[in-house]
């Protein structure tokens, strides 16, 4: 066997991995079952059999996974092994491009775009045809992200509009020009976006057989790391690549990235498109305890399609994992703030601890308790919770009622009237520096003949403030929403996403009787930001985020219907499947205690509350491996009475088909079935069809 142990140094599933004959070979490796090292062993056995590293080509999604895997290697050859072709499908892609572009119509010298480049591309072209305010026309990101899902989906931009649903309002044909004028200033100049690099290389196989034959001759074994990662394009790459002796790694139960254009069938039809496919099983896990798998296995055997397997590990004893349920959100925070708590009092650092969630903002309430208690932690996935522009607008305005004096506040909510740039916000503050009352420091926004209208809206807001000294932060930022609202579309794209963030600060207002306490634990900054591995910080992140990592103690949270799946994917089976693999993924993350929350209930903006389902993809696990437990109210938390029932209707008069409808969150629709036991649903112009329940909706008549 050479140098390299071998046998000591690998479990017998890994070892029949390593030494698989030539031919066409598939992976199935479980989460924590080592896959990493059986890839860096078989690597290292070919070059130990005599295989030039140069003719081994090894694929992974980073380039720094790829020179980890390397670098590996080489330790334990004890000899340079930089020939090796890896890298990954993008950086490989370019290399063929430069070297065989021009038989398909590339002029050298190429420029590869990164996504800011692309962007600006694609903002002048609407500026140029003067569309950026036009509704019917998606900003430069959203059409960025269109136009990628077609390409990693396999299809032209025609199929994908064909293909694609599209709100009321949008037009084909401008999407269709803007396209057009962006694939043209990009073969003018010479321009590849990060998407083009593949279709263009897959176009460039499909058309030059011949040189497909020199590389396929060329590559003798290639290996490909993730592959359940893969989508459409980077699959075909693969079958024209690799002649016979071909080794893909992967875990079906652990692609989650369908968003992007991974294509989950990529793993399941590996044996029909390499007929006679050896499969072999990694299902040793050597991270977490018995109890934690067993959750996992059964969670993940209902998977309607997925290669059977069972993870296992040396780790028999253990905690079984735990299910939570909370009366509602603060509670959750305040739950797993305490656990946490204890925890690190029995000495385990924070940093092997770790709370996930499926969406950057379902952190943001338990943020603001982490940072009352001085906890330190950093985020990954989705931005901190006071770190964006629009949080940081909304809260501008509060802080200036809150002390007329803040001048920062003052002049970053000014710069935010169209027209108004920085010098004369700098101007206006200035003049209002000497002002004694709120009536002088409003005069100081006259004399601007041009904002006049503007100002008069701006001024209106803060006398409406300032009329009514005893409002709780809630109705103050409710006041301000109510008029930020119509800002938020001119100042940000995204401005969709944006709302859905500003409603969950507001729910976390609902805690807080004073606006000082509010600001203080929004503002407090109780650590540094580092990504320094010396810094003890319990760590936050999204699932997709947390893929690859693994901790002692791990919370996951919000799992409920609508947030945990997404309510996203409720409509698509295929997505459904997804979201039960995040949850797997999720879940083998804990190496040795798991906690599982959820909030029984949400306020909502309107009054009262909205009873939260728990996540059906652990509802019926019995309790012997998930038990359950409660945790009665602390009554301590400051929550106003008026969210403690529903705000009750008289009758479901007035809202018959047809009617014509407002809601606050969703604007404007239509009923199109009339009420069933208090529910509603209404079809709303940007947001679609909706449910909706009378007690808890504010819904008006329009």
């Amino acid at each position: 066997m050479g140098r390299i142990d071998y046998q000591n140094n690998l479990n017998q599933a890994q070892l029949e991995a390593v030494f698989s004959p030539d031919g066409p070979t598939l992976i199935i490796a479980g989460a924590g079952s080592g896959k990493t090292r059986t890839l860096v062993y078989r690597v290292a056995w070919l070059v130990e059999k005599g295989i030039p590293p140069e003719r081994i080509l090894l694929l992974t999604f980073t380039r720094k996974a790829s020179q980890e895997m390397l670098h590996r290697v080489e330790e334990m050859l004890n000899r340079s092994c930089r020939e090796v072709a890896g890298g990954t499908f993008h950086s490989l892609a370019y290399k063929f491009l430069r070297i065989y572009g021009s038989v398909i119509g590339l002029k050298r010298p190429l420029t590869v775009m990164d996504r800011k480049d692309s962007e600006e591309l694609v903002g002048k072209i609407i500026k140029a045809k003067h569309w950026e305010k036009e509704k019917d026309v998606p900003d430069k990101r959203e059409f960025l992200e269109l136009l990628s899902r077609f390409v990693n989906r396999g299809l032209t931009f025609e199929e994908g509009l064909s293909n694609s649903f599209f709100e009321n309002g949008i037009s084909l044909s401008k999407l269709r020009e803007v396209n057009l004028g962006y694939e043209t200033l990009k073969r003018q100049h010479g321009l590849l976006d990060y998407d083009d690099l593949l279709s263009h290389c897959l176009h460039l196989f499909r058309q030059e057989t011949g040189i497909v034959r020199e590389l396929s001759s060329y590559y003798q074994y290639v290996l490909v790391d993730e592959y359940q990662d893969t989508n459409l394009l980077q699959a075909e790459i693969v079958r024209h690549l690799a002649r016979e002796n071909i080794m893909v790694v992967g875990d079906d139960s652990q692609s989650i990235y369908g968003f992007r254009g991974a294509h989950f069938k990529n793993i399941l039809d590996f044996p029909r498109q390499f007929p006679g496919t050896r499969v072999i099983k990694l299902e040793e896990n050597f991270r977490s305890s018995q109890p934690i798998l067993n959750l996992a296995n059964r969670m993940i055997s209902y998977s309607k399609e997925r290669y059977s397997k069972c993870l296992f590990s040396r780790f028999k004893k253990g905690e079984p994992p735990c299910l939570i349920e909370l009366p509602y959100e603060e509670s959750q925070s305040q739950y797993v703030v305490r656990q946490l708590q204890e925890f690190h009092g029995q000495g385990i650092p924070w940093q092997e601890m770790a709370v996930l969630f499926r969406a950057g903002h379902h952190s943001f309430n338990l943020e603001v308790f982490l940072q009352k208690e001085g906890i330190p932690f950093k985020k990954y996935g989705g931005r901190r919770f006071v770190e964006g522009a629009h949080i940081k607008d909304l809260i501008s305005y509060l802080k200036v009622i809150h002390n007329p004096r803040d001048v920062l506040a003052w002049e970053r909510i000014l710069r935010l009237l169209e027209g108004l740039g920085p010098k004369r916000a700098q101007a206006i503050v200035e003049r209002m520096t000497d002002c004694p009352d709120w009536t002088s420091r409003l005069e100081c926004l006259t004399g601007y003949p041009r904002l006049k209208s503007q100002l008069t809206e701006f001024s209106a807001l803060f006398q409406r403030l300032v009329d009514q000294p005893f409002l709780t932060p809630t109705q103050a930022l409710e006041m301000i929403w109510d008029y930020y609202k119509n800002l938020l579309p001119g100042l940000y794209e995204e401005p969709q996403r944006r709302q859905k963030e500003i409603e969950e600060i507001i729910r976390v207002s609902y805690n807080y009787t004073e606006t000082e306490d509010l600001l203080g634990d929004l503002s407090l900054e109780v650590y540094e930001e580092s990504d320094g591995p010396e810094k003890d910080q319990l760590v936050l992140s999204t699932v997709h985020s947390a893929k690859g990592l693994e901790w002692k103690i791990v919370f996951i949270i919000w799992l409920t219907e609508g947030r945990f799946p997404s309510s996203q994917s409720m409509m698509n089976p295929e997505e459904m499947e997804e979201e039960r693999r995040l949850l797997y993924v999720a879940i083998t993350r804990a190496k040795e205690r798991l906690f599982l929350t959820y909030p029984e209930s949400l306020s909502n903006r309107g009054g009262g509350w909205q009873k939260n389902d728990l996540c059906h993809f652990i509802a019926d696990i019995a309790e012997d491996l998930l038990p359950k437990r409660g945790k009665p109210i602390n009554h301590s938390l400051q929550v106003p009475a008026s969210y403690c029932s529903p705000i009750p209707k008289e009758d479901d008069e007035g809202f018959s088909k047809g009617t014509k409808v407002f809601h606050p969150l969703f604007g404007n629709g239509v009923i199109q079935e009339p009420p069933r036991e208090r529910k509603v649903r209404v079809l709303f112009k940007r947001y679609g069809s909706k449910v909706l329940h009378l007690d808890y909706a504010r819904l008006e008549r329009g």
